[in-house]
């Protein structure tokens, strides 16, 4: 499902699909900004190097972002997974996706309604809100190649 949102919030516009969410069919939840005077049409086939991304299901998803940066390991752009706490922790809980599952930590869960409030923030901001970590999980070079980021601290 395509979904072009206007600039004017609207929370419900991603609960109600991340509370649909059962891990069995694929599906991720993405919100990436449009090149400015773009319409989805001219701007579909372009790379997405900014973005938030939900999967999973509705009590227990991921929340991954991909912002620029990265120069440390040669990249231009890194992927997060988004998490609650700085402190590290085990990767011991499975989000169900259709075709595996995702090890994360426990602070790296979330609900539906607080994933919702992070897709509206960054709607609105186009970041997280303060307070939440990030664990770097792999970067993006200017060749198209991916290099894979080794458990790290989270910043």
């Amino acid at each position: 499902m395509v979904d072009q949102i206007t600039r004017y919030p609207d929370r419900n516009r991603f609960l109600s699909p991340l509370r649909r969410r059962n891990g069995d069919t694929r599906w991720a939840l993405t919100l990436w900004p449009l090149p400015e005077g773009m319409s989805y049409d001219d701007a579909e086939h372009l790379p997405r190097t900014t973005y938030l991304q939900a999967a999973g299901t509705a009590d227990a998803l991921m929340v991954d972002i991909r912002k620029p940066g990265g120069a440390q390991w040669g990249c231009e752009s890194v992927r997060y997974f988004v998490g609650h706490s700085s402190t590290p922790a085990p990767l011991d809980v499975p989000i169900k996706l259709p075709q595996r599952a995702e090890m994360v930590s426990a602070d790296e869960v979330f609900g539906a309604d607080e994933a919702a409030d992070l897709f509206l923030a960054y709607q609105q901001t186009g970041d997280l809100p303060p307070g939440y970590a990030l664990r770097p999980v792999e970067c993006y070079r200017a060749d198209g190649s991916i290099v894979a980021i080794a458990d790290t601290a989270r910043q």
